[in-house]
């Protein structure tokens, strides 16, 4: 059986923890998209819960990315949250909760001590670690969601999907 691994730019990865430490004391969440567990871009979105316990990607914001990942002939690999006062392991909200997009690799920013970030897979109820690589060398965009979204339908209007 291959090994499954999720890969996400080292770049990426720094922007993503700067974006779950800007948002303590709430849980902080965002999309990552890209092919075959490879991470090609980072989206940080509003958590609509405002919560320090829960978190809920902004709707309209995650419709965004969805319409552009389709476009760019992508796939959701991730989404990550951060655990503001908790160890990086997937909760039993978080695992109740990951039923969309069955294959997508949750990833976990525990902010409680020194910052610690894993991956899971959670199938049936079920998580399981795996391994995150961050190469320095790999190339992906980063897009600040927050805070800036009302789908009006021409938030997207580059034929390629990018942002503006």
């Amino acid at each position: 059986m291959k090994e499954q691994c999720l890969i996400i730019p080292q770049h990426l990865l720094q922007r993503i923890i700067e974006h779950c430490l800007d948002e303590k004391p709430i849980e902080a969440c965002g999309i990552l998209t890209g092919r075959d567990g490879r991470v090609l871009h980072a989206f940080a979105t509003d958590n609509s819960k405002r919560s320090p316990f829960y978190y809920e990607v902004d709707h309209a914001q995650q419709r965004l990315v969805l319409q552009g990942m389709e476009k760019r002939g992508e796939q959701v690999v991730g989404i990550y949250h951060s655990h503001p006062t908790s160890p990086a392991v997937p909760s039993s909200t978080d695992i109740r909760m990951a039923v969309h997009y069955p294959d997508a690799y949750r990833v976990i920013v525990s902010l409680d001590g020194p910052t610690d970030v894993r991956a899971y897979l959670i199938k049936n109820g079920k998580a399981r670690r795996v391994k995150l690589y961050a190469p320095v060398d790999a190339g992906g965009e980063w897009h600040d969601l927050r805070g800036s979204i009302k789908c009006t339908g021409a938030d997207w209007p580059d034929s390629d999907g990018s942002l503006r």
